[in-house]
């Protein structure tokens, strides 16, 4: 299934070898597991890009049928529609295939199967969305239930998830929650740009770069290739201005800035946030780093409401007047939702939308 028009290939960095390694373990049943393979990587470091522009197309050279769907690309949506409609699309390509209208998601996958002839492979990017509703919960069993008949039925050509998501502990709800519906599936660390990548984008840039320090400087940012283009950019553009500046000098400099204005600017948007609401988002970031075995305080429990009175008496003095009740905290934490500042899962845990935001907070939190 195509995703968009080919594009030139000097468009994109490609890693071949990554998705031929990264194919041959999602299809390798030799060990009789098929759970499933769940891919987790911070946001913006790539992985996205990887999986349309690589990934993608090596199990379509392999004449696999696959299909993507980007839980992201549409928060309002719910994501058992993404789910359904990429499976409608697909459906849709095949000449004269029609389902009864109350088919179910393992009805159209097994008839998707049986009309195409190839193994199913089910690409969900950002699956950790799944879990923000009810509806996308029951979709992930819908797709097990598929999964586990394809590959079981005799005649089935069979059927296998990758799912992809930008934060390892909500990714990790799906595959170690014995609720979950792909408890126990296989989950590894994607690995972030190297220094081919970064050869490869200096060469671009046409920059006299020491690639050694270039690489130090992708590191800084986080090995997230948005900033460090931006950098490159930046540096480009004032070497034009002043040629006999060091662009080492330059890049490194540039990109420090920049890290510096982002945090600062997020800092500040978060101090201008209501008092509660700022309260709440650096309470949930002093938790990250008590690492995941330590027990979590509720969000309306007793003793989480003696801690955001003592945070809210330190920043605002004892007469502060702002209510910790459970009205007052479940508002405050939906806006920050609504902001793209915290996750919620169907069940009712929070956690900060973004590594990078956590980093920032609990930087703070230390100093």
């Amino acid at each position: 299934m195509p995703l968009s028009s080919e594009p030139t290939q000097d468009q994109f960095f490609h890693r071949p070898e990554l998705a031929t390694a990264l194919a041959d373990q999602a299809l390798d049943t030799s060990l009789g597991t098929s759970g499933g393979m769940f891919l987790a990587a911070p946001r913006r470091t790539g992985k996205s890009t990887f999986v349309r522009q690589d990934l993608v197309p090596e199990f379509e050279r392999r004449n696999l049928n696959v299909i993507y769907v980007d839980l992201w690309i549409d928060k309002t949506l719910n994501p058992a529609i993404h789910i359904a409609n990429a499976i409608r699309t697909e459906l849709a390509r095949e000449d004269g295939l029609n389902l009864p209208k109350d088919a179910t998601l393992a009805d159209a996958l097994k008839a998707l199967s049986t009309a195409s002839q190839k193994k199913l492979i089910l690409v969900i990017d950002e699956a950790q969305h799944a879990l923000t509703t009810d509806e996308g919960i029951n979709a992930l069993f819908s797709l097990k239930a598929a999964r586990d008949s394809l590959n079981t039925d005799p005649g089935r050509y069979g059927m296998q998830l990758i799912a992809t998501g930008s934060n390892r502990d909500k990714l990790a709800t799906l595959v170690n929650g014995r609720e979950q519906a792909f408890y126990g599936a296989d989950m590894v660390q994607f690995p972030t740009l190297g220094k081919d990548y970064i050869q490869w984008l200096v060469a671009r840039s046409k920059l006299d770069l020491d690639i050694d320090l270039a690489s130090e400087v992708f590191q800084s940012l986080g090995s997230r290739p948005e900033p460090f283009r931006k950098a490159l950019s930046q540096t480009r553009l004032q070497g034009a201005v002043n040629p006999a500046q060091d662009p080492n000098a330059m890049l490194s400099g540039l990109a420090s800035q920049g890290v510096r204005d982002s945090k600062t600017d997020f800092l500040n948007t978060v101090a201008s946030l209501p008092p509660l609401q700022s309260t709440l988002l650096r309470e949930l970031a002093a938790d990250s780093v008590l690492g995941p075995d330590v027990r979590r305080l509720g969000l309306f429990s007793a003793a989480m409401k003696a801690r955001l009175l003592v945070r809210l008496e330190a920043d605002m003095g004892a007469a502060h007047g702002v209510s910790v009740e459970t009205p007052s905290v479940q508002n405050a934490l939906d806006k920050l939702r609504e902001q793209n500042f915290l996750w919620r899962s169907q069940r009712g845990s929070y956690s900060v939308e973004d590594e990078q935001f956590l980093e920032w907070l609990t930087q703070e939190e230390q100093s």
